[in-house]
């Protein structure tokens, strides 16, 4: 019974630290994917919202609150990674401007099918701190 526990643990953590290591492909990192049109979208393992009367520093301010969010990284300028508190998922999020000057962010898990709202979740969160929250209605 001893091994067993062992042996489950050991496989608990080889996963923990697959998922740590997972690389997160440059499509991901870059892709700036629509729609276009105005407000929130559901979208394929995650959300996009597009404000098109953002103001001038809304991707100071994003960045601001994003980089204070302790598991999240900026590996780029406009793209964050956030990794889930226990097993270190990473969820990227794009922010960029159309020709238009429209404010796009784009959030998306890497591994898995579903992100359960998460990602919606953080963005609202973020948008709110952020003092965006009036532009997005």
């Amino acid at each position: 019974m001893f091994w067993w526990l062992i042996a489950i643990g050991a496989v608990f953590m080889g996963l923990g630290l697959l998922v740590r290591l997972w690389p997160i492909p440059e499509a991901r990192l870059s892709g700036q994917p629509g729609p276009e049109a105005p407000g929130w979208h559901a979208m394929a393992r995650g959300v996009k919202l597009v404000i098109p009367n953002a103001p001038a520093d809304a991707e100071a301010r994003l960045k601001r609150v994003a980089l204070d969010d302790l598991r999240t990284v900026s590996p780029r300028e406009g793209t964050y990674v956030t990794r889930s508190m226990i097993w270190q998922f990473p969820d990227v999020t794009r922010v960029w401007r159309d020709a238009a000057g429209a404010l796009h962010i784009h959030a998306h898990l890497v591994i898995g099918r579903s992100d359960l709202g998460v990602n919606r979740k953080r963005l609202e969160r973020w948008i709110e701190e952020a003092g965006l929250a009036a532009a997005t209605s």
